[in-house]
């Protein structure tokens, strides 16, 4: 074998060496991120309704508790091109009527108003409509798709999470009396 192809061999096994490092080190510091920092957040029921800030449809500042602090909450994560979260929309704007001692909630994941309003338009919402501009709310319940909606008592408690769409009001509304007390 020539010099020159000895040479070749070793900065090519050198290369391939450093490839390795880098994927080993790559590995273990997202690992480490995982353990440290998205899994540490994720909330569940039984956990307290964290404050996270979101626009609301004037583009102002403001959290899910600022909305109705000690009113219990149905809280719903939607985005425009999501065909179950467009179905549940009318059934979640027609069941509040239904249950008006919880505050219905309905929080698109960061479109622009030029998705949201004509939704809002289409279907005639009543219901509050706030925008996750940063996706916090996808991170702390560590969605992987939408609709999910969470259910909150008047303490802010997290008594339910549902994933997926609701298919039915009388579904809703029995989900939404849990959150009441008999009277």
């Amino acid at each position: 074998m020539s010099e020159a192809s000895a040479l070749r061999s070793r900065r090519i096994l050198s290369l391939v060496i450093i490839m390795i490092a880098i994927t080993i080190a790559a590995v273990y510091l997202y690992r480490d991120y995982e353990a440290k920092g998205q899994k540490a957040s994720i909330v569940r029921a039984g956990d307290d309704l964290p404050t996270i800030t979101l626009k609301n449809l004037a583009g102002e500042s403001t959290t899910v508790q600022e909305m109705n602090a000690s009113s219990p909450m149905l809280i719903n994560f939607w985005a425009s091109w999501c065909k179950p979260c467009i179905n549940e929309l009318p059934l979640l704007n027609e069941a509040q009527a239904f249950a008006p001692e919880v505050t219905f909630v309905a929080i698109n994941m960061k479109e622009g108003l030029d998705k949201i309003e004509p939704l809002i338009e289409r279907y005639d919402l009543t219901m509050m409509v706030l925008r996750d501009e940063h996706l916090s709310w996808k991170k702390v319940l560590a969605m992987q798709g939408y609709p999910v909606t969470i259910l909150v008592n008047g303490d802010g408690v997290i008594q339910h999470i549902h994933t997926g769409a609701y298919t039915s009001i009388e579904e809703i509304i029995g989900q939404a009396s849990m959150l009441t007390p008999s009277s």
